[in-house]
């Protein structure tokens, strides 16, 4: 034979595969997919039944299941989303359902292949094997490289089925805590899918903190560090403002009141027997004098009180104190407690771990805050003090003078 017969030979079409009862479910469920599923549907959809039904059939290789057992595997894969096309409320059932009705149509016996269907959403670790088998072949995709993909989609579809456009963040945080906690039911799922699930929990934390600093951009103009930044930096300064301002306040009142008791104290000692005579003779003027002089002093005590330095403190032990979620390290009120090398090392990894160098600065300006107010305070109390026993005072003086004049009279 020449080499042209033999090329013509292996050229030769060969005939037809033989179609199996798995490329028929395959048929089954694209036509009704094409036929009856909404597009919004991104997520649960064909491609979604064939990556089921193909990683169910790895599963059950690595598990060792029988041929038949990996064939209901597979088609029962196949069927899991078809539900989806009434809606997602209880798609499993009717998914359930139409596995029923091909089987009839095929004269295929499911031995409870219907029944693993129904029972991955509760799926847990007391669950048949089939049914665990399964469970993990629907989830693979939390366990694989195009998991942001995938999570994209779901997302779409999401708000596709609620009519309105879903809070990026939100979903995002949600898809983090599922991963997180989502565990694969056999030994075979989480050797294939388990590392990589670990991998996409990291990932998708890194994707949040994008999307929230894209979504506070957006609101913003700003970065989501910058806008912390600006938010702290203005607090702190209008906290030292309004600790100045009740420092100054407290100095004026502190000049003012001393300057009444420095007047009327030598007035009384310079004048000692007019004031003898008049306390012989009309000691009821003894009494605005008397209340202006304690008013001033009382106002003057806590004026010095409100401007005295007050240094935060908590009782908490030295060795504890680095550990500690209370106290700001960034207080010197409570550094100078702990060793030089100890507070350097501590600022060191504060500035590799943003959440603990913004909870140390929020601690702080809490401290900041509890001094504001014990210094407003007793500026009230100094204020309040002063002008109630001045007025008093005035009263009284009045009051006295017109009955002297009425007596008199």
């Amino acid at each position: 034979m020449s080499k042209e017969e033999k090329a013509a030979v292996e050229e030769k079409p060969k005939g037809p595969k033989k179609e199996t009862v798995l490329d028929r479910a395959a048929e089954y469920v694209r036509q009704l997919f094409n036929h009856h599923l909404d597009p919004m549907y991104l997520f649960h959809n064909f491609a979604y039944s064939q990556e089921i039904a193909d990683k169910a059939e790895l599963l059950a290789t690595i598990a060792k299941v029988d041929d038949h057992t990996k064939l209901l595997l597979q088609i029962a894969g196949l069927f899991y989303p078809v539900g989806y096309i009434d809606g997602p409320e209880n798609f499993t059932e009717r998914s359930a359902e139409e596995l029923r009705k091909f089987s009839r149509e095929e004269g295929l016996e499911l031995n409870g292949a219907e029944q693993w269907i129904i029972a991955v959403p509760e799926a847990d670790n007391d669950s048949e094997q089939n049914v665990r088998l399964l469970h993990d072949a629907v989830w693979n995709w939390l366990g694989r490289k195009r998991y942001d993909r995938r999570s994209d989609l779901l997302q779409l579809e999401r708000e596709a089925i609620d009519g309105k456009e879903g809070d990026p963040v939100v979903f995002g945080n949600d898809m983090q805590a599922f991963l997180l906690n989502f565990d694969y039911l056999t030994d075979a799922g989480k050797q294939e899918f388990d590392k990589r699930r670990r991998k996409n929990v990291a990932k998708q934390q890194s994707s949040n903190y994008k999307i929230q600093q894209k979504e506070v951009k957006a609101k913003t103009g700003k970065n989501f560090g910058r806008g912390i930044d600006t938010m702290y930096r203005t607090a702190f300064r209008n906290h030292i403002n309004l600790s100045r301002i009740a420092d100054d306040k407290a100095n004026m009142m502190i000049s003012i009141n001393t300057i009444i008791l420095s007047i009327l104290i030598a007035v009384s000692g310079a004048g000692l027997s007019f004031f003898e005579d008049l306390f012989f003779t009309s000691p009821e003027f003894l009494a605005p004098i008397i209340i202006l002089l304690m008013s001033s002093l009382t106002a003057v005590v806590f004026a010095v009180f409100s401007a005295r330095p007050k240094v935060t403190e908590y009782r908490i032990k030295k060795t504890s104190l680095l550990e500690s979620k209370e106290a700001s390290l960034l207080y010197f009120g409570n550094f100078l407690k702990i060793e030089k090398s100890d507070f350097i090392k501590y600022l060191s990894e504060m500035k590799m771990n943003q959440d603990s160098l913004y909870d140390d600065l929020a601690r702080d300006l809490y401290d900041l805050g509890q001094v504001l107010h014990r210094k407003y305070l007793l500026l009230t109390i100094s204020y309040n003090t002063f002008i109630g026993g001045l007025a008093l005072a005035v009263i009284t003086f009045l009051s006295v003078y017109i009955w002297n004049l009425t007596n008199m009279q």
